[in-house]
């Protein structure tokens, strides 16, 4: 609930500042012309309320009481500003579609200043580094969007960021705030998991080696014969799944990349035991780039011939299996 106050004269909306039950000044509301004209006015009055008592004992409202028994004199809108700003701080008029509303002044350093103080030197190298590490991170995830749709989490951009963060302070040769990722360690991007609640250690059971050749540009992922109602924790719901594989060599200084993809095709989840199969991935030969292999398993129901994939966050899983920097 609040309590408001008109000036005489003046319709109801002229100018109306809006207390609290405690007698705190909430808000001032002006119409959008009001700075532009000639204020003189009568004295502030109350309209149907009571205004408590630590507003009356202000001097704004002794000031009232004076100007009532003069009846000529009046009180220019300039001091009831300068008593607005002993009530609620330093306050300043933002328009806010056809009012002018009083608030407080906004608190904090201003991005010119930010941008030019030499005291925030640091400050602007450290958000140059964060930017680098963010679209680090969305390149990355981007390049491998295709083996992680129903592999990933809320959060996966936001993990991925802080990996690359750290990526990026081992950069050795670069001056603070022009540190990269780009020169960092990529080892650090190994056993990343794009879905933090299913990694593919803990849904396929059975370990594929991976090997790179950089000069023939393939690499290549060994599935050696496993049962699968052993070997894979499915999803609940599974009557098929298969495993599917993806490579890609980034540049993250041009943001340059190759992808692609190979999967073993849809496999009975049963007792049988499955054949051992290979997936070729390419990527260009003799590439200058780091080589990035993942690996994920994807669930499916079979029905009626048709095989509908499991959105399931809880076991689908993707992960960064393999990593060549040259």
């Amino acid at each position: 609930m609040t309590i408001t106050a008109n000036i005489p004269g003046m319709q109801s909306n002229a100018m109306t500042p809006l207390f609290s039950d405690t007698g705190r000044l909430l808000a001032w509301l002006l119409p959008a012309d009001v700075l532009d004209m000639p204020w003189q006015s009568n004295p502030l009055q109350c309209s149907g309320r009571t205004v408590p008592e630590q507003c009356q004992n202000s001097g704004m409202f002794t000031d009232y009481q004076s100007a009532r028994i003069q009846q000529d004199a009046l009180l220019p809108f300039v001091h009831y500003y300068t008593e607005l700003k002993f009530l609620v701080d330093q306050l300043f008029p933002s328009r806010k579609k056809r009012n002018i509303m009083a608030n407080e002044e906004p608190k904090g350093v201003s991005a010119e200043r930010m941008a030019t103080d030499p005291n925030f030197e640091r400050t602007r190298e450290n958000a140059a580094e964060f930017a680098a590490a963010g679209k680090a991170a969305y390149l990355l995830r981007s390049i491998f969007r295709d083996v992680t749709v129903y592999a990933k989490d809320k959060i996966t951009q936001a993990r991925l960021l802080t990996v690359c963060k750290r990526v990026l302070s081992t950069d050795g040769v670069s001056n603070r705030g022009e540190r990269s990722v780009a020169n960092g360690d990529h080892l650090q991007f190994k056993n990343f998991n794009f879905n933090g609640r299913a990694g593919i250690r803990d849904t396929l059971y059975v370990r594929c080696p991976v090997t790179i050749d950089r000069v023939t540009g393939k690499a290549t992922v060994a599935i050696p014969s496993f049962v699968p109602k052993t070997m894979v924790q499915a999803a609940k719901g599974t009557t098929h799944y298969k495993i599917v594989a993806g490579a890609s060599a980034i540049n993250f200084n041009t943001g340059d990349s190759s992808f692609m993809r190979a999967e073993t095709g849809h496999l009975p989840w049963d007792q049988l035991p499955t054949a051992a199969a290979n997936l070729v991935l390419d990527f260009p030969p003799n590439s200058p780039d780091t080589v990035f292999v993942a690996l994920c398993v994807e669930f499916t129901q079979q029905t009626n011939g048709q095989y509908y994939p499991l959105k399931t966050g809880r076991s689908n899983a993707a992960t960064i299996v393999a990593v060549d920097q040259p």
